[in-house]
């Protein structure tokens, strides 16, 4: 039974988004081993979605892009065949020592998206998650996804489309909505002038991963997705209202539909996580995310797009 329309029923927040998952989230930057947890936590989530479209049990999957390689590692221990892809050797080091650990085998590669060292109609899957905004070519990749996949292939692709309010992927130490759109040396100066948090990730390394970013748009990416002549099985573009102010939405909804059982609950947590300018940022980001529903002023709005791509059938 779902808990948020169960009737009759306390539902506390920590019931509708699960504390290991919240505790992962808060924790991510910690160390590279708690952001591993926090990718593995994300990728088991997304399991239950991505079985609409495929198969996982012993399907040949690509992940591009693969970072630390969490997301990876909780899809081989899934039942996925996992090939993992990516052009920094050291976080592909850190990925393997990952996998290993955690008994996942899983292959991995150093290569380059867009020029995959794979046959034709190789892969039933292909991942591309938070990947797509980095490339230099997105449309160069997609082709090449569309090469390696199998026919009635699918590719799963998530990414926060660059006009959004916080996509300039600094928003660990700038929450000012839309500032990454500021010259690029007003950006580098606002990071350098914020503290060192705990943790692995610096002010100059969010600078670093931001000035990777190709300016990725929702139309965008619909055009290349066409051009690389993929179907849509699935397109979403939703809001981002800050993970404090996501667990603060739900938290409400569920107490409404419960006719205010729980609200205590979620105001209490609410005062533990929010500072007053958290708070009005995400009274200023609840106010516009209506706007991911209009074509082209979704982009101003937009925290991220999801989507599901499918290869024609043979």
């Amino acid at each position: 039974m779902n808990p948020c329309i169960a009737k009759w029923r306390i539902v506390p927040i920590d019931s509708v988004i699960e504390r290991d998952y919240l505790n992962a989230v808060d924790a991510r930057l910690n160390s590279y081993d708690a952001y591993i947890d926090y990718q593995m936590h994300e990728a088991r989530r997304a399991l239950a979605f991505l079985s609409r479209f495929f198969n996982p049990h012993g399907a040949r999957v690509l992940e591009i892009g693969t970072g630390m390689g969490g997301k990876g590692i909780a899809y081989a221990r899934a039942g996925m065949n996992v090939t993992a892809l990516d052009v920094d050797t050291e976080a592909l080091r850190r990925a393997q020592r990952a996998a290993k650990a955690r008994d996942a085998a899983m292959c991995f590669l150093t290569g380059d998206g867009a020029l995959l060292p794979f046959p034709e109609n190789y892969f039933d899957a292909v991942l591309l998650d938070s990947v797509i905004e980095h490339v230099r070519d997105p449309l160069a990749l997609l082709m090449e996804c569309h090469r390696v996949l199998k026919p009635g292939g699918v590719v799963f692709v998530v990414f926060p489309p660059f006009y959004g309010p916080l996509g300039g992927h600094i928003d660990d130490y700038i929450l000012l909505p839309w500032f990454h759109l500021l010259p690029r040396g007003a950006v580098k100066r606002a990071l350098q002038t914020r503290p060192p948090q705990p943790g692995f990730l610096a002010p100059l390394d969010a600078y670093a991963v931001y000035l990777t970013l190709n300016g990725l748009t929702v139309f965008q990416f619909r055009r290349a997705a066409r051009r690389a002549e993929f179907r849509f099985d699935y397109l979403r573009v939703r809001p981002f209202l800050t993970h404090p102010g996501t667990r603060l939405a739900v938290g409400l909804f569920a107490a409404l539909r419960q006719r205010g059982r729980g609200l205590r609950n979620v105001v209490q947590r609410m005062r533990r996580e929010f500072t007053l300018g958290t708070f009005l940022l995400f009274i200023l980001l609840s106010a516009i995310s209506p706007l991911v529903f209009v074509p082209i002023l979704q982009e101003i709005a937009a925290g991220g797009c999801k989507a599901i791509l499918r290869k024609s059938p043979a």
